[in-house]
């Protein structure tokens, strides 16, 4: 019992650290670029909202009809 808790605390702890990242001072001109933004790229949130719509075979709530084959 005592070997198993041992195993999963230090599987979580490794899942969690993992998530952790050092961002130096000089990368993180490029990561707040407003490129870098997804939200503020309308077409291209339209595309991702086309492509998910094919996906799933069905509208996602965004008001487009069709199913999943792409022939509306």
């Amino acid at each position: 019992m005592n070997l198993r808790l041992l195993t999963s605390v230090l599987l979580l702890a490794c899942f969690f650290s993992a998530a952790c990242a050092h961002v130096a001072p000089y990368e993180r001109e490029d990561l707040a670029r407003p490129s870098m933004d997804v939200a503020r790229e309308s077409s291209e949130m339209g595309f991702r909202a086309h492509v998910h719509e094919a996906r799933e075979g069905a509208s996602g709530g965004v008001g487009a009809a069709g199913g999943g084959c792409g022939c509306n």
